[in-house]
């Protein structure tokens, strides 16, 4: 599997509510495995869930079936508990099948998608950890001159004041060819 297709998968199952994600990792090893996700499946499209039989009850790779749709021209797919496609995309209606519309699709169906931004996940990130310092004093030892070393993990920006038992000091931040560089400047 290429970075491409696993990062897509991921985004996929990100991208579900936990119900579906589940779903997608109960067994189906044995018969009576296959027919318990069936009938999960079954069950969690009747209260309203867009459920994908090839990925989340076949466990096709969710990569693949994509690409193999899009392939095939397909911008939506049926989900299950819909009635399937009669006519290939492309393809005229004749008699009493309709034509493949893609432009329209049914309320419920399935997006036929590659682009990550199609999937944002559903389960919002967990806010950042609030940073605290390493330690109170945010200047470290002296450089040289009137010079001071910042602490590891200071967040202190450029041109910032802080003053202690040694001094008042000014935060520096500056940008070379090696990279940034913080330190104090004792100016007090």
């Amino acid at each position: 599997m290429d970075a491409t297709q696993q990062q897509f998968n991921d985004a996929y199952r990100a991208f579900l509510p936990p119900e579906l994600r589940e779903l997608m990792a109960m067994p189906d090893g044995s018969p009576a495995d296959a027919a318990a996700k069936t009938q999960r499946a079954s069950d969690l499209a009747q209260k309203g869930f867009t459920v994908d039989v090839p990925i989340m009850v076949w466990n096709w790779d969710p990569y693949l079936v994509m690409q193999l749709r899009q392939q095939f021209g397909y911008t939506w797919v049926p989900s299950a508990l819909q009635p399937p496609i009669t006519v290939a995309p492309g393809l005229p209606g004749f008699g009493t099948l309709s034509s493949y519309d893609p432009l329209h699709p049914p309320a419920g169906s399935i997006r036929v998608s590659l682009n990550l931004a199609d999937y944002p996940p559903f389960d919002p990130p967990a806010p950042p950890a609030p940073h605290t310092p390493a330690s109170d004093d945010p200047v470290g030892l002296q450089s040289v001159g009137a010079l001071y070393l910042a602490v590891p993990g200071e967040t202190y920006q450029d041109g910032a004041k802080y003053t202690d038992g040694r001094g008042t000091f000014l935060k520096h931040i500056t940008f070379t060819p090696f990279g940034r560089t913080n330190y104090w400047e004792k100016v007090a």
